[in-house]
């Protein structure tokens, strides 16, 4: 018999709660973004949801950071979405090839995310008929690959160790 009123996954020594977890890692993400030069780094936290089989907190997180991402860009409306219905539809395909929590699988599913990124940033640029950028996107997909495998990565672990705290 239980004699407290907080929920069990609330009440364990050394969790951080879910709403502030969450909340930092917008406020990282964000600041990061700014700091690289508009890499993206809200996806991980999509991505550790559905790792984790948290199903919700992955659809409300994928709808919050699509309005973060569309309302401050400058793009057409929809790349946000057309980028994470695409990697929600790359994760459901490549989970099957390998477990989603094998490091290998954050490492190549990462490579496959920075070029879908280049790819619907590159259709969204040419759609909106703006100046094509004059370099090769090689650069631009390595960097974006290595911020998510850092980011990805460490978040994850973090995640484990002190934010699995139940859904939000």
């Amino acid at each position: 018999m239980r004699l407290s009123a907080a929920h069990p996954s609330t009440s364990k020594k050394g969790q951080i709660p879910a709403i502030i977890w969450w909340t930092d890692f917008l406020i990282i993400a964000l600041w990061a973004q700014e700091l690289s030069g508009g890499l993206d780094f809200l996806s991980p936290g999509v991505l550790i949801c559905l790792q984790t089989g948290q199903w919700w907190t992955a659809l409300w997180m994928g709808a919050l950071w699509v309005l973060v991402q569309e309302g401050g860009g400058n793009l057409v409306f929809g790349v946000s979405i057309l980028f994470y219905s695409g990697m929600l539809v790359f994760f459901l395909l490549s989970k099957w090839l390998l477990e989603p929590e094998n490091p290998l699988f954050i490492i190549l599913f990462s490579l496959l995310l920075a070029c879908w990124s280049w790819v619907v940033l590159s259709g969204a640029i040419s759609f909106q008929e703006l100046p094509a950028r004059p370099y090769s996107p090689w650069s631009w997909i390595a960097r974006q690959w290595a911020a998510y495998v850092f980011f990805w990565g460490t978040a994850l672990l973090i995640y484990r160790r002190g934010g699995r705290n139940g859904r939000v």
